[in-house]
C-alpha cells in the first residue's frame, strides 16, 4: 500500500474512485431535487397553501415532467409516479455525468480534501472549544424559545420567515464559531434544524394547516437554499485549498 492509499484510508474526506462517483452522483440528484422544488414557484400561480388554507388549486410541481397538480387525484395515488420515474432517470443521468467527471479528477480532489482535513485537525487552528454539554444547553434554550415563539407568533409571516431565513440562520449558527471541524458543525446544525422545523410545524398547526403542508413548504423553500449554500461553500473551500497548494508549489520551485 502506497502513501496515497494510506492517506485515503485514514482521512475520512478522501475516497476511492467509487466513493467519488457516488458523491458526485448524489450531488447530481440534489441538483435535480433543487430544480424540482423551484419548479413549484414557476408552475404554480397560487402559493397560499404554504402559509395557510389554499385559495385555489393552481399548484403544480415537477421538472422536467409535472409530477403533481392541485385538484388531481391520480387514481387515488399521491402523484403521477410515471412522470416521477422519468424525473428520477433524468436526475440519475445528471448524477452519472458528474460522477464520471469526479472519477477523472479523483486524485486532485483527494489532495485537496487531505490538505483541508490536515488543516482542521491541527489543534493550533481550533481555538474554539466545543462540548456536548454546551450543545445541550444551546439546544435546550432553542427549544424553550421555540415553545414561546409557537405560542406568541401564530402568524403567516412567521412561516414565511422560517421558509426564507431558516437555512441562512442554520448556516450562520454552524459557521459563526471559527475553525471548528465539519463534524462539530454538523453536530450544531442538526438539532438546530430539527428545532426550527418543530417551530414551523407548531406555527402551521396554530394556523390550521395540515402537517404535510408545512413539510412541503420546508422542502420547497429549504432545499434550493441548502443545496446552493452547500455547493457554494464546498466550491469555496476547494478553490481556497487549490490556491494554497499552488502558492506552496510556487514557493518550493523558487527555492
Amino acid at each position: 500500500m502506497n502513501d496515497h492509499d494510506t492517506a485515503a484510508s485514514t482521512t475520512p474526506l478522501t475516497g476511492t474512485r467509487v466513493r467519488w462517483f457516488l458523491r458526485a452522483t448524489a450531488v447530481g440528484m440534489l441538483i435535480m431535487a433543487t430544480v424540482n422544488a423551484l419548479s413549484y414557484f414557476v408552475r404554480s400561480s397560487d402559493w397560499s397553501s404554504l402559509i395557510g388554507k389554499p385559495k385555489s388549486n393552481a399548484e403544480a410541481i415537477g421538472f422536467p415532467f409535472v409530477i403533481w397538480e392541485g385538484g388531481r387525484t391520480y387514481g387515488g395515488l399521491f402523484a403521477d409516479y410515471a412522470a416521477m420515474g422519468l424525473n428520477i432517470l433524468v436526475a440519475a443521468a445528471l448524477g452519472m455525468v458528474l460522477g464520471l467527471l469526479a472519477v477523472s479528477k479523483h486524485d486532485r480532489l483527494n489532495r485537496l480534501v487531505e490538505a483541508l482535513d490536515a488543516e482542521e485537525s491541527n489543534p493550533m487552528q481550533q481555538p474554539v472549544q466545543f462540548s456536548l454539554f454546551g450543545l445541550m444547553v444551546a439546544t435546550t434554550l432553542a427549544a424553550v424559545f421555540a415553545a414561546v415563539a409557537s405560542k406568541l407568533a401564530i402568524h403567516p409571516e412567521t412561516l414565511v420567515a422560517i421558509y426564507v431565513l431558516g437555512p441562512i440562520c442554520l448556516v450562520a449558527i454552524a459557521m459563526l464559531p471559527r475553525r471548528l471541524s465539519w463534524q462539530r458543525r454538523v453536530a450544531i446544525i442538526t438539532p438546530a434544524a430539527f428545532t426550527l422545523i418543530a417551530v414551523a410545524i407548531a406555527v402551521g398547526h396554530g394556523l390550521g394547516m395540515e402537517f404535510d403542508k408545512v413539510l412541503k413548504g420546508i422542502f420547497l423553500c429549504w432545499t434550493p437554499q441548502s443545496a446552493l449554500a452547500a455547493i457554494a461553500l464546498t466550491t469555496m473551500i476547494l478553490v481556497r485549498q487549490h490556491q494554497r497548494g499552488t502558492t506552496v508549489s510556487d514557493r518550493s520551485s523558487r527555492c
